[in-house]
């Protein structure tokens, strides 16, 4: 068993502490929801058009109000309330709210009752109009419940825990055997050598925790960029992953982003990440009564946070497939993997009934291992040898056990516009606002790409911070220099154009306090700084 420290997984979270971790306080009381009604999916599936369910949502509806909470009052008057939640068996268990309104300067968080897990604090930023609310995970059959309310606001906030998520598998912890992870043992973590030269997909593929009414399932999901390049928070998966979910449960589905080993091994420990919640559905092929190409388009209910350093995927939509490429995907809901091909795309039909909408793939070995999609890989994007995004996973029979067979990706050209005449059965009025009609568009991160930052190449920005003048000192005497200053979503505030010049100064005082990017271009040579303007 790992020994885990405290980890803090950002949901939008503001960090911090709750009281009871420097206090020391007696165990709150522990409620246990009823298990009589858990029934749960056979433990052999395979990837059959379907989500990989790993848990079920039991009811519990407790209110805040309720006579169950430890309510203590602390030396500043606050108010503290506390409960735990323990289910018997489970691998790990969620808290899901209805009729949540945090109010200003409350806090809430969700813990381990040994400490070494926490996820908060959230606050009135994380109100929903809905009241609907949701986290990740605990590991373990238990966890704790911490609201602190300051008296400014005392007696305003409040909230129902509606249900538990009761996860009974592909929830993994440390073994002795294979490190961490429960996927094949033929698959290959996307940072090992594999990965090389793919960190752009890599950031931008996501591990979904799907409400699907008393169903939780794994799929993985992958952001998308569009012809405005706004960083709209759009997230394309399978059709069959999303299309059993309520309007209310989409605003309970949680991403996870990062969800990776950091190296070629499996770590021990769970790996640190970043999670987002609740999204809305904007298309999907399901909407038209046809057998489609089995896409679900949807959009995250806030913007990603730039600290996240998300990607959204360039894509391709000629139709013409690829000759090689490669996948990345949450197998068994597993860390990020990565599985190649190496021989040409061909036309198909997932199944008897379906049309010739699909890209047939056959993965091939690689020096690390023979990567493969398992259940939980539903939704992944397929990439051609340039790294647009030209498919995602419907299904098949590759496994560890199978690894020459088969798998099925919905293509991206007909996810465009060929299942159905409505906005809501197509990607193309989401993906293209402009009316472009372009074939091809390339991905962008947030902000910048961290890995274009390099120093002392091109030119020199000093000072940095910045209170005034800004002096850009070039490299080289002679030169036809482009200057551009954006801002870190990337919109353009200044261009400048110097020939011929060593240096040249550029005002900031009209310039707002905060953090900026400074790109040089001279011919096919590109070089972006952060600078500070105070």
């Amino acid at each position: 068993m790992a020994v885990f420290s405290v980890n803090v997984h950002a949901q939008i979270s503001q960090g911090g502490q709750p009281y009871s971790f420097s206090h020391r306080l007696e165990m709150p009381r522990v409620l246990s929801p009823d298990r009589t009604e858990l029934q749960y999916k056979n433990l052999v599936e395979n990837k059959s058009c379907s989500a990989l369910e790993f848990a079920r949502f039991l009811p519990l509806n407790e209110p805040l109000s309720s006579k169950h909470w430890q309510i203590i009052s602390d030396e500043d008057g606050r108010t503290l309330y506390r409960i735990a939640i323990q289910s018997e068996g489970a691998l790990a268990i969620g808290a899901y709210f209805n009729d949540c309104y945090l109010p200003p300067g409350s806090r809430l968080f969700i813990y381990s009752p040994d400490k070494k897990q926490l996820i908060g604090a959230f606050t009135s930023q994380n109100n929903h109009s809905s009241g609907l609310f949701a986290t990740e995970y605990i590991l373990g059959d238990e966890l704790v419940i911490e609201y602190e309310e300051p008296i400014a606001v005392q007696g305003q906030g409040h909230f129902t825990i509606s249900e538990i998520l009761y996860a009974y598998r592909d929830v993994r912890l440390f073994s002795e055997e294979k490190g961490y992870g429960g996927s094949g043992d033929c698959e290959v973590n996307v940072n090992c050598p594999e990965g090389n030269g793919k960190k752009n997909q890599r950031d931008a593929v996501l591990r979904l925790l799907i409400k699907n009414g008393s169903s939780g399932t794994w799929c993985t999901g992958s952001l998308v960029n569009n012809t405005k390049e706004d960083r709209t928070p759009y997230v394309i998966t399978a059709d069959h992953c999303g299309k059993n979910s309520s309007a209310d449960d989409h605003e309970q589905w949680v991403f996870y982003f990062h969800y990776q080993s950091w190296g070629c091994a499996n770590p021990e420990n769970e790996p640190a990440h970043k999670t987002m919640e609740g999204c809305i559905e904007i298309a999907a092929s399901s909407k038209a009564d046809v057998q489609g190409s089995d896409f679900y388009l949807v959009q995250l209910l806030q913007d990603i946070p730039e600290t996240y350093n998300p990607y959204f995927l360039g894509w391709n939509r000629d139709g013409l497939g690829s000759s090689e490429g490669f996948t990345i995907h949450h197998p068994q809901g597993d860390i990020k993997k990565i599985s190649h091909y190496a021989q040409d795309l061909q036309d198909a039909s997932y199944a008897q009934g379906f049309p010739k909408a699909y890209w047939e793939v056959l993965w091939s070995e690689t020096s690390t291992g023979f990567g493969v999609t398992e259940p939980g890989s539903s939704g992944s994007p397929l990439f051609d040898k340039d790294g647009y995004l030209i498919g995602t996973l419907t299904g098949g029979g590759a496994s560890c056990s199978t690894q020459t067979a088969p798998d099925y990706y919905g293509k991206f050209s007909e996810h465009w516009m060929s299942n159905g005449d409505a906005d809501d059965q197509q990607l193309r009025p989401w993906l293209d606002p402009l009316n472009l009609g372009v074939d091809k568009m390339d991905g962008v991160y947030m902000g910048v790409d961290e890995q274009k930052l390099v120093a002392n190449q091109l030119f020199q920005a000093i000072p940095n911070p910045a209170t005034s003048y800004l002096n850009i000192y070039f490299n080289q005497n002679a030169g036809n220099f482009h200057i551009q200053i954006s801002d870190l979503s990337g919109s353009r505030i200044k261009e400048y154009d110097v020939s011929g010049n060593a240096s040249y100064r550029i005002d900031m005082s009209k310039f707002s306090r905060g953090v900026y990017i400074v790109s040089v271009t001279e011919g096919k040579t590109i070089q972006y700084q952060k600078v500070t303007k105070l």
